[in-house]
């Protein structure tokens, strides 16, 4: 019975064995995916680091070769030796006249005269005059 019994302990034992290391195996896969996406997404934050700087470097080489065009094309074209003058303002615009506004005046009467002749007389055709 002894031997029974110290072989059933035994067997318990082990299973429990067993059946810790099967759990500690899962937590320890568990544990290492949570690593694994860990690492992943640094891996992503570095990428995007790294991108990020060779974007900025590629822009200040754009913005240094178009500084360095631009001194070659102002050393390269001819100087004058004569002085040059500044553009001039244009002059404001005249104002009319007393005489152009008198004009304007006599024309605009004119267009209301010969507009009232003719609903006069529009008006004559729709009504005999009695």
């Amino acid at each position: 019975m002894t031997a029974v019994r110290t072989m059933m302990i035994a067997t318990a034992a082990t299973a429990a064995v067993l059946v810790g290391a099967s759990a500690f195996a899962q937590v320890d896969l568990r544990t290492l995916r949570q690593q694994s996406e860990i690492q992943q997404q640094q891996d992503i934050a570095r990428q995007n680091a790294l991108a990020s700087q060779r974007e900025i470097s590629a822009a200040q080489s754009r913005y240094d070769t178009q500084l360095t065009l631009r001194s070659l094309n102002e050393a390269a074209a001819p100087r004058s030796t004569e002085p040059t003058l500044r553009q001039t303002v244009a002059p404001p615009p005249r104002a009319p006249s007393a005489d152009d506004m008198a004009a304007d005046a006599a024309r605009m009467d004119q267009m209301a005269d010969a507009r009232l002749a003719e609903s006069n007389a529009r008006l004559r055709e729709i009504a005999p005059a009695r």
